[in-house]
């Protein structure tokens, strides 16, 4: 019931985003990633070297999955690089002043990246961006994060309406 709610919160989100005014452009904001459709990507990322970098990928189904780098670089150069071992840490993830999340993430060290395949977890990182505050981690052994991500643009709203549309088409099923 709870996987529900953030369906519909980000259904939502996803909703206001699409028929919202257009958001302040960021030099450096969300961009899909290479070899996405421009007009529905499943894939974008922030491309900002001042903060840390996050990845949302949205599945067929509709449900997202997110990474974020443990140090401000660019995303698409930490994973281009090898990276054979990683491991489990528990996490606690929270926006702004909301509630933390206890949570499970896979951390890729050599890297600095963290993963999180939780749909509930990759829809913080999604509303961070949507409400503008502060996405907050604490990962066991890699520390605190706390970023805050580019605001959404034409490029996290295309990957938006793509997502809404695959978790309807999902739900007619």
């Amino acid at each position: 019931m709870k996987t529900q709610s953030n369906i519909v919160r980000i259904s939502t989100l996803a909703f206001t985003l699409a028929t919202a005014t257009a958001f302040p452009a960021f030099a450096d904001g969300w961009k899909a990633w290479e070899g996405q459709d421009q007009a529905s990507p499943r894939a974008i990322y922030s491309d900002t070297t001042d903060q840390q970098s996050a990845l949302l990928t949205c599945g067929p189904n509709g449900l997202l999955s997110a990474m974020l780098t443990v140090k401000p670089t660019s995303l698409p150069e930490q994973l281009a690089k090898n990276a054979p071992y990683s491991r489990t840490e528990k996490a606690s993830v929270m926006i702004g002043d909301s509630d933390a999340v206890e949570t499970t993430v896979r951390v890729i060290p050599a890297i600095d990246v963290i993963e999180a395949r939780s749909h509930s977890v990759a829809a913080k990182v999604f509303n961070s961006a949507v409400m503008r505050v502060p996405l907050k981690l604490s990962v066991d052994r890699t520390g605190n994060i706390e970023t805050l991500l580019p605001q959404p643009n034409d490029a996290f709203k295309a990957f938006a309406r793509t997502c809404e549309k695959s978790r309807a088409e999902d739900n007619k099923s």
